[in-house]
């Protein structure tokens, strides 16, 4: 071989290995090359796990593999993420990925496309416990004027704790407690007014928390000691337009209101995908008359919202699109969910029925 052919293998090979080797190296290392911006990135990537798994995942309209799986080596930008699975409703996010950072979705719920819906016979055990209350309205009533000597008259904003024995109410914005006796009520003991001045409350861990009438600010009573403390230096009057239910990890509390839920972190939450502040609110639109809401328990992060004409399922991540699904299609439905064992149970023109979600 003469020297020149030797001299141009050489030099062939050498600007190979200066310009393939770092590349490699550099890919090793987590990079990739933004063609877009014709530089050198970290690159990132996105967990997703799904309920139920198996869902295909497509990352710009190009499949991806099934979840739960990450993701990886992704040039940092948006992209458009969305799951398919097979009689289940379509879920879609635009997600960031960040230079070096994992972006996890790891409470995506997906919800069934044709719900199967039995009805439940009126004789069963479990119509009669959908219809069984807590405590009865009326004997509750009687025996809390009898209490009184007659002067609470307005009862309203029942709760009781989570032994069922005590329970709790507003009167004229004052709070109460009644230690319920259901075998005797004339033995249940009334307190005296435990706070005034409560527009709302919720029973909250081992206290509750409430929303003061004059200073707007909502405040944190110990049952025990019946000493008030501030939960917020903030003030939240636009918190009481409705009916305050805390979700199941008393990290989340929601009020209903006329169209809208609104939704008020109790905690802050470290997350690099949806970082949230205590003291954080979001309101929901749904562009409808909102009856009743349920939290989702398995995830903590979705809503079981009954309107005068369905029952919507309803996710809180705030990332677009937001989805929200027209689970079932039916008249005023009454909504309880078992967590036991996953049923929905809704009560619809005198007809009680059930469907797994």
């Amino acid at each position: 071989m003469i020297r020149t052919s030797r001299r141009i293998i050489f030099y062939t090979f050498l600007v190979i290995f200066i310009i393939f080797v770092p590349a490699v190296i550099f890919y090793a290392q987590g990079y990739g090359f933004d063609w877009g911006k014709r530089i050198f990135v970290v690159n990132g990537g996105i967990y997703l796990k799904s309920s139920p798994p198996k869902a295909e995942i497509y990352i710009n309209d190009v499949l991806r593999g099934t979840t739960n799986r990450f993701v990886k080596r992704l040039i940092p930008k948006t992209y458009n993420v969305k799951l398919v699975k097979e009689e289940y409703h379509a879920w879609e996010k635009n997600i960031i990925v960040k230079p070096g950072l994992v972006t996890r979705t790891d409470n995506i719920f997906l919800v069934p496309f044709n719900p199967k819906i039995l009805l439940v016979a009126t004789e069963s055990e479990e119509y009669a416990n959908f219809l069984e209350k807590p405590y009865p309205l009326d004997k509750v009533t009687e025996t809390i004027q009898k209490k009184s000597k007659y002067t609470i008259f307005k009862i309203e904003n029942i709760n009781p704790d989570k032994s069922g024995k005590k329970l709790y109410f507003l009167s004229n914005n004052n709070l109460y407690s009644l230690d319920w006796d259901k075998t005797n009520p004339d033995n249940s003991i009334l307190s005296p007014v435990l706070v005034p001045n409560v527009l709302n409350y919720v029973i909250y861990k081992s206290g509750i928390i409430y929303l003061d009438y004059f200073s707007g600010k909502i405040y944190e009573l110990d049952t025990t000691s019946l000493k008030s403390t501030e939960f917020f230096d903030r003030v939240f009057l636009s918190f009481n337009q409705g009916k305050w239910i805390l979700s199941k990890d008393a990290g989340k509390l929601l009020c209903i209101k006329q169209n809208s839920i609104e939704i008020l972190w109790l905690n802050n939450i470290n997350d690099e995908s949806i970082p949230r502040l205590k003291g954080e609110t979001e309101k929901i639109d749904l562009g409808q008359q909102v009856v009743n809401v349920l939290w989702l328990p398995q995830t903590d992060e979705h809503l079981i919202v009954s309107t005068d004409d369905s029952i919507l399922i309803v996710e809180l991540d705030n990332r677009p699109p937001q989805n929200i699904v027209n689970f079932i299609t039916t008249e005023n439905p009454e909504i309880k969910y078992d967590a036991n064992n996953g049923t929905l149970y809704f009560l619809s023109q005198n007809r009680l029925y059930r469907t797994e979600l």
